[in-house]
């Protein structure tokens, strides 16, 4: 009998995670059978969008863990929260304030209830991350105040926060809802160093607790502040999930929620020394910490491993990946590691182990003094020039297209999403103008490192820029 997913999965289970889902191959609490726990709804168990029984009590629970007015349960992940939340705080049509480091879910929702991203100007860190200040928020939020909402990332791959209490002010002082993308911070429920979304001032907000915790791919939660009108949020997030949610993985959130309520800060607080004592001890083999410096208002996430590696981070997530260990992802210069907050003593041992031999190998080809694999030429992770809208975003994703080699899109307008992972910005959105800059950067990146590409091509829109505009005069 040939079953290759159990197959792949039994194969992958050996090995170690150092990415999400952050379970380390285990329970939270006890293991369970799936197949026999798998149901529906029924007179006896409970209904997601009618919650009155175990559902309830476990949204009631997380809400209380959160410090939320109210929780609901995501199976969808926290694309099904990102999307209910901004149905709810937008409707159809409209406008939404977005960083450049919007999550794909948020313009691909954008896409389907035409909504119109407004852009808000960029800042980089040292090392070229991606961030929005406060007051390039306010600057977008004045040059369209018709925008129902502003939509902020708290936590990015890096473990970078934002100043998200100036956002907020910023945003309500305009009579704005705030929207928070905390996908990666779901662990900030019981943690004192660092305040989830809620509190620092956002009035929904999600969370992919598979991301950081021991729950189960795809559990997730989205949060919601006083204020908000939980009946119709609900009946948002209808429109954007099944209608036949996995029982198994509101179990998994539930289980994940009562194992960190009960040991939730002791882990975080272990991990956070296991880590500071594994960067101290890989700084003399060449493998730095990734975090330093943060930008003014902003802070990195101590649980977040983020390690500069003189070979470069895609050599040496290859390299690790040879011996068994998968990284969450890897860019010219680092590796990004998530570390199960169970059993990650072991992970973190057998990590070190790796990190020695690479850098014995290393300076066994006296290499080490080399600079990031390709850092030189790599591109950058953004166009020198964002490109120019001549199109509603909605009206290019759903327009007639046609793949094209990237340099003979040159001047027509992109029908969809297209950049570079990681970091998983976009350069081009649906609208936007296939600028040289552009075209450049995506014929310069190694194909696996591109998304959007349609056939090795992109995808504009099949009337050039210049017959568009004649369109509109």
């Amino acid at each position: 009998m040939h079953r290759p997913m159990r197959d792949l999965l039994r194969r992958v289970s050996r090995r170690t995670s150092l990415h999400m889902p952050a379970t380390g191959g285990r329970a939270p609490l006890h293991g369970f059978a799936p197949y026999r726990w798998d149901t529906t709804e029924l007179p006896v168990t409970d209904d997601l969008y009618r919650p009155a029984g175990a559902i309830a009590q476990a949204e009631g629970l997380a809400a209380r863990s959160a410090g939320a007015a109210a929780t609901l349960l995501l199976t969808g992940g926290s694309t099904a929260g990102v999307h209910a939340m901004l149905l709810y705080a937008c409707g159809r049509g409209g406008a939404v304030v977005l960083p450049r480091n919007a999550h794909l879910s948020t313009l691909n929702l954008c896409a389907v209830a035409g909504i119109e991203p407004v852009f808000a100007e960029t800042s980089f860190t040292a090392e070229g991350r991606l961030y929005t200040t406060p007051q390039a928020f306010a600057c977008a939020l004045d040059a369209r105040p018709d925008a129902a909402a502003v939509f902020a990332l708290h936590g990015d791959y890096y473990g970078l926060y934002g100043d998200l209490p100036a956002i907020a002010r910023e945003a309500h002082a305009r009579g704005k809802l705030l929207l928070c993308d905390e996908a990666h911070g779901a662990y900030l429920n019981w943690r004192a160093d660092l305040p989830n979304a809620g509190t620092r001032g956002a009035d929904l907000f999600v969370q992919s607790a598979h991301k950081t915790l021991p729950a189960l791919t795809a559990g997730a939660w989205l949060h919601a502040m006083a204020g908000v009108d939980v009946t119709r949020l609900r009946a948002m997030l209808r429109l954007v999930q099944t209608s036949s949610p996995s029982f198994i993985t509101m179990l998994a959130l539930d289980e994940a929620r009562a194992w960190m309520d009960t040991r939730g800060r002791a882990a975080c607080e272990a991990l956070a020394r296991r880590l500071n004592r594994l960067r101290a001890q890989a700084a003399p083999l060449g493998y730095m910490d990734g975090q330093t410096n943060p930008p003014d208002g902003c802070r990195y996430d101590p649980l977040r491993l983020v390690l500069r590696a003189p070979e470069g981070g895609e050599l040496l997530a290859e390299r690790l990946a040879e011996r068994g260990l998968d990284v969450e992802m890897s860019d010219g210069c680092h590796i990004v590691c998530i570390l199960p907050l169970k059993g990650n003593r072991r992970v973190l041992t057998r990590l070190l182990g790796a990190l020695r031999f690479t850098a014995w190998h290393r300076e066994r080809l006296a290499v080490g003094d080399l600079p990031a694999r390709d850092g030189a030429a790599e591109p950058p992770f953004r166009p020198p020039v964002w490109p120019p809208r001549h199109m509603p975003l909605s009206q290019a994703a759903f327009s007639a297209q046609e793949p094209v080699p990237p340099s003979q899109a040159v001047g027509r307008i992109s029908a969809a999403c297209v950049g570079r992972y990681p970091p998983g910005v976009a350069w081009l959105t649906p609208g936007d103008e296939v600028t040289s800059g552009v075209a450049d950067l995506i014929c310069q990146t190694p194909p696996q490192r591109v998304f959007g590409l349609t056939q090795g091509g992109l995808l504009p829109c099949v009337p050039p820029r210049d017959a568009a505009d004649r369109s509109n005069d």
